[in-house]
Order: structure tokens, then sequence, then C-alpha cells
């Protein structure tokens, strides 16, 4: 035990001398307790705070895809500009990765000394697997084969750690898999409740365990135990009918999409959410991904400026920030307020807002309003419009005008750099963030949704030939979503993972799937060529088709003592 003597000497009136002793906590002496064991825990959740509340991961999860893109040459991430040498933000990922493996690792071992009994401590050990997992989860996707180890790192074992080289993901996973059945289904160590249920405290808990078991599982295309681990899912999340009846097709209907909107916090369809919390002045815990998502904010209109809409090479340029104002490129939007700072936006790409949410389509989710109906003197809002894109917006033209008076009413506005209905257009409201500060918003990320699970079992039940419930749980999206149902009783499992994989664009754009769900079905470097034609990101793509995954930053590889390689990226020189 390490004791710190502290010497305090009050010099100035008194001459006397205070003398206190301080022990320094170390694992073996502090968690002792259930609440100190949950501050143990605590800090397994910050690596994964600081990984998603960081910009450049929305990058890698959705920008360097096939929906959105971004040509500003500082965009490296959303372009797939990265080598083993220059890894990006693949350093990051590398470094929370598995910084919250070696936090869930001590905690675990931690727990286990802990004088508490087997059932004090069965729920405390579930959630550091669940969230040992998540680190994992997390590093597969990026990396594919990675080291692993489950022990808590000592000066007996760190050297041998530090020399591990690749294993193979789908062990890893299947191991991962394993844990997480034996605490949740066959221990369940943690209550089969919603994760935002008010008597889990807001913890991660068996509902984001089964969702990332089930994650594992369909990677390793075990796709009965993806059914498996969802099924108590759908049993806590699905809606019922007035008969208490559950039916797959109307799984969601119980769900209003407007609570997909980023600013609405942890809803009821929601399994996991990265919470933001921001004030003026105070503590801010924030992240910034609004202001990559929200139109332009100006101080002046400039009267005829049109971009090229077709021209995916266009780059906006930066605005002039001197005069406050709630213009947001062209169109007075007061609630986002005069505070905000946006920076050059992501937009769709030309397959997104032409083939997967045109303008015209019939989607609740394509926009807030319509854009065939969005004049000053006709603007129509989508029923039930949760707006993932925005060509037009409710609001006024002229900064001066009085917002109060009723003879000022807002109009149907073309935001200036589209002035058409079929022009491209800037991401939805579903990422804006009303009142933002600067470029700090407090919206909460969605990560897991019930509408993930349910496209996944869409996927799985017609691997394992279930056709009748895949089409079921592929048209509860669709039906929430207003679309037409797509016809059953056809086992066309090409046609149906077409439809499936053009689905899942619409129901989860935005939220931290589309890249790596391109790369499990094998289709990324087909769909990045295909859907993102004309931007930065198909030259490297061409490049090195290996930029699927990330390389192993070459710092880790000399402290592996070359244990650790690419041999991928060695394959095309990168």
């Amino acid at each position: 035990m390490k004791k710190i003597l502290v010497i305090l000497s009050a010099i100035a009136l008194v001459g006397c001398t205070l003398e206190e002793q301080v022990y320094d906590p170390q694992p073996s002496n502090y968690y002792n307790t259930v609440p100190q064991c949950q501050t143990g825990l605590n800090g397994c959740y910050i690596p994964l705070k600081s990984l998603y509340s960081n910009g450049d991961y929305f990058e890698v999860c959705e920008v360097a895809a096939d929906l959105i893109y971004h040509n500003s040459d500082s965009y490296y991430d959303g372009m797939c500009h990265y080598t083993q040498s220059i890894p990006r933000f693949g350093t990051s990922i590398w470094n929370q990765g598995y910084l919250g493996v070696m936090r869930c690792n001590a905690i675990y071992a931690a727990i286990e000394r802990a004088p508490l009994t087997d059932e004090e401590k069965a729920p405390l050990l579930a959630e550091a697997v669940i969230l040992r997992a998540f680190y994992y989860y997390i590093l597969t996707i990026n990396f594919g084969d990675v080291p692993y180890y489950f022990e808590e790192v000592t000066a007996e074992n760190n050297e041998r750690i530090s020399l591990m080289g690749r294993k193979p993901a789908s062990e890893l996973r299947a191991e991962l898999m394993d844990q997480l059945e034996y605490w949740l289904l066959d221990k369940q160590a943690l209550p089969m409740i919603k994760t935002y249920d008010p008597a889990n405290e807001y913890r991660i808990g068996a509902m984001v365990g089964l969702t990332i078991a089930g994650k594992l599982a369909m990677w390793n295309k075990r796709f009965d135990k993806a059914i498996e681990f969802f099924a108590p899912i759908e049993k806590v999340y699905g809606t019922v009918d007035i008969e208490g009846v559950y039916h797959a097709r109307d799984a969601l209907m119980g769900y209003d999409l407007k609570d997909v909107q980023f600013r609405n916090r942890y809803t009821a369809e929601s399994i996991l959410e990265l919470p933001g919390y921001a004030k003026e002045y105070g503590l801010r815990v924030t992240q910034g991904l609004a202001s990559r998502c929200t139109p332009m904010r100006s101080s002046s209109i400039t009267e005829g400026a049109v971009d090229n809409a077709d021209d995916e090479m266009v780059e906006e340029e930066g605005m002039d920030f001197s005069q406050k104002d709630d213009i947001f490129d062209g169109v007075r939007i007061p609630e986002l307020g005069v505070n905000a700072r946006t920076t050059s936006p992501y937009r769709p790409t030309n397959y997104m807002y032409k083939t997967v949410l045109p303008y015209n389509a019939v989607d609740k989710r394509r926009s807030t309003y319509d854009a065939a109906k969005c004049t000053p003197q006709d603007v129509v809002e989508v029923e039930g419009g949760a707006g993932w894109l925005a060509w037009c917006y409710r609001g006024w033209k002229d900064k001066n005008v009085d917002i109060n008076d009723p003879s000022n009413p807002p109009g149907g506005h073309f935001f200036n750099s589209t002035k058409t209905k079929d022009g491209r257009p800037y991401l939805g409201d579903k990422f804006w963030c009303p009142g933002m500060i600067y470029t700090q918003d407090s919206n909460n990320l969605k990560i897991f949704r019930f509408a993930h699970v349910i496209l996944d079992l869409a996927e799985a039940n017609m691997r394992v030939g279930n056709w009748d419930l895949a089409f079921d749980y592929l048209n509860a999206s669709k039906q929430r979503a207003g679309r037409q149902d797509l016809s059953g009783g056809h086992a066309d499992e090409q046609l149906f993972m077409e439809e499936l994989q053009i689905e899942s664009a619409r129901e989860l754009f935005g939220e931290f799937t589309r890249r790596h769900n391109l790369v499990r079905w094998g289709i990324w470097y087909d769909r990045v060529i295909e859907g993102s034609a004309g931007n930065d990101i198909v030259n490297y793509v061409k490049e090195g088709p290996c930029r699927e995954y990330y390389p192993i930053p070459d710092q880790q590889i000399v402290l592996s003592n070359y244990n650790l390689s690419n041999p991928e990226y060695e394959k095309y020189g990168l």
C-alpha cells in the first residue's frame, strides 16, 4: 500500500504545522462496495464517449460510404485517405478501443476480488462484459483481426500482452458471444427492461448487450444465434396490438419517427444513445456533429448565388460570421438561434438524394417539408416527416422581419444553393440542434435503435429460410415510413438483399452503421465506386481496396516487435 504524507504549513499567522495522512487507493484495496465498483465501471464509459463524440468517427462510419460526401482536403477519413504510417482517425479508434478493453478487464478483475456476494457481483460483472464486448466490436469492425485478451494488465503479463499478434476476428466474436450469452441469457444477471427505463439508471444494460451479441453473430454469419439474441429485445421493445399480440410487421408502429431526431433524447425506441449536454455558461458535455450537418450559417445573403447542384466537387465557401443572425444559407430559421457556428457541411450523394430518398418519394423519413410544394405561398409539411434530408425549410427570407407579427407568416423557402425542388439538398433537421452554442451541440447521438434490430432480423430470418418472417421484418420499417410493402413469397436472396440494403440506407441514415454494414455484406468497394462517383473517395478506394478496414498504426506494429502487421496494405504499397 502506497502512503503519501502531506504536510501543510501555515506560516503567516499561527506558525503551526498540520500533518495529514492520505492513502492512494489501488484496485486491490478500493473496490469493496457496489458503489465503488460502479465508480470503476463509470470510467469504462469514457473512451466510448471520446470516440463517438468526435465528429471524425461519424466520417468513418457514414461519410466513407455511399450516402454522404465531403470533398474538403482536410476530411481525410471521409475520403479513406490513410496509410500504415498515417492512419488518421484509425489511431484514435485503436487507442480508445484498447483503453476501453484495458479498463474493462481491470474492473472485471477488481469486482471478482471484491468482498461482495455473488448476487451483488453478477450485474456488475455483466456490465463490464457488455462494455468490453462493445470495445472489441468496434475494434473488429474497423480493423478486422486484432489482438485480444481478457486479463487484467499487470507487471507480470504486460510484455506478453504487448507482443500479441492479430487473432481471427471470428474467434474473438465467438468468445464474446459466449460470454454475453452466459451473463444475459443463462444467468440473467441484468433485468430485461428498456435501456432508458428509470429502473436501469441510464446505464448500459441487457438490451445493449443483446444487441451487440446479435451484431457479433451477424458478422460471424451465425444467423440462428442472432435471432436467439434479438428475441428478448423484441419482447421488450416490440409493439403489441390492442389484444396484446405482437406481430413482426407492426413491430415499429408504436414509435414516432420524429423521436429519431437527435434532439429528442432517451426516446422509447432507443437502445443506446450517446448523451450530450450544453449550457451557455458552465459545464459542457457536448459533441459537434450538428455543425457539420446544418446548412451554412451566413450573415449576409448574396442575391442570385447558385451552386452547381449536380457537381459533387463543389465545396461551399466560408461565410462571414461578424454579424449575429439566424440565417442559414438564405433562410431565416429562428429555432436554430443566433449563436450557432456551422462548418462546410456534409451533403448527400446523387445516389442518396436521387435514388434512396428522392424529394417526391412516398416516405415520411425524406424531409420535413414537401419540396414539390415548398413556396412562400404553399408550404406543406410532410405528415409525420422526420427530416432525413432538407431541400427547403419553413422560415423567412428577411433577417429584419418581425417574426412575432401575424402579418409576416413564415413561408417555405428553398436554400440558396439548391433553388429548385430537385436540386441537391442538405442533411435534414434530424441532425440539427436548436439553440446550438457555437459548434457544440447538445443532441443525443443515436447508436442503436429497435429499428436496427428489426432490419438485422429481416436478414437473419432470410438467411435461415424463414422467408415470411423476413418479409414481415423488412416491411415493418417500410410500413412506419408509409412506403409500400415488399411482396412476400419470392425466395430470391439477391433481390431480397438489394431491397434490404437500400431500406437500411433509408432507415438508418446517419446512425453510425452504413460503412460497416457495407463491409459486412461484402459490397463496400462496389457501393463506394458506384454510389460516390465523382467524389475524391473513389480515387483512394481504387488505389487501395484494403481501405475497407483501417491499418493497424505502424507505431503499434513497432511496439509489438513486428508481431503485428498489415499484409493487405503492404500488398498495395500503402
